[in-house]
């Protein structure tokens, strides 16, 4: 309160908080886990949507639902893989790579494949209650989010523990 000729006036001071600054290059994908293990358990090497990601987009942190609610996975990927007619196919050796190829029904609109290159566990995932309490979040990401600057400065994905990786080793001749 403070007095203004005589009288006293509520003030109220609001603090405006600037939006989340989010990286382009990191998104945010829910999972369930029964899909989530086939990725880190090496059956499934890629991730199909409906959507295109932006080409900036380096790896995909995943977010366990409910009941671990927590993101525990991040996977370095490249740019999108598309079955347009003179596309190449993908190769069959994971979950979901022949339905995608030859169009199967099941998967109408699955239009873009992402490569799971590399897959990373979390030493420490990161809770829904951090999420909200440090990160900006209002709730659980029930699509893609770009990833808060604010996670990627506290978590190194680099120094995570490394499950898979599917990078191509090349040999100096």
């Amino acid at each position: 309160m403070w007095l203004v000729r005589g009288k006293r006036v509520l003030v109220q001071f609001f603090v405006l908080q600037a939006p989340c600054e989010r990286a382009t290059s990191d998104v945010i994908l829910p999972m369930q886990d029964p899909y989530m293990t086939q990725i880190t358990d090496g059956r499934k090497n890629y991730e199909f949507r409906k959507y295109c990601l932006k080409p900036s987009v380096k790896r995909i942190w995943f977010y366990r639902t409910a009941p671990q609610s927590s993101i525990t996975y991040v996977c370095e990927t490249k740019p999108a893989r598309t079955r347009k007619p003179g596309d190449r196919p993908l190769d069959e050796d994971g979950l979901g790579n022949a339905e995608f190829n030859s169009k199967h029904k099941d998967w109408d609109g699955y239009d873009f494949a992402y490569e799971m290159v590399t897959v990373y566990e979390l030493k420490q995932p990161i809770t829904l209650k951090e999420m909200k309490d440090k990160h900006g979040f209002k709730s659980a990401p029930r699509g893609l989010v770009y990833l808060p600057r604010s996670i990627s400065a506290i978590v190194n994905w680099k120094q995570q523990k490394l499950l898979i990786n599917r990078r191509k080793q090349f040999s100096e001749a």
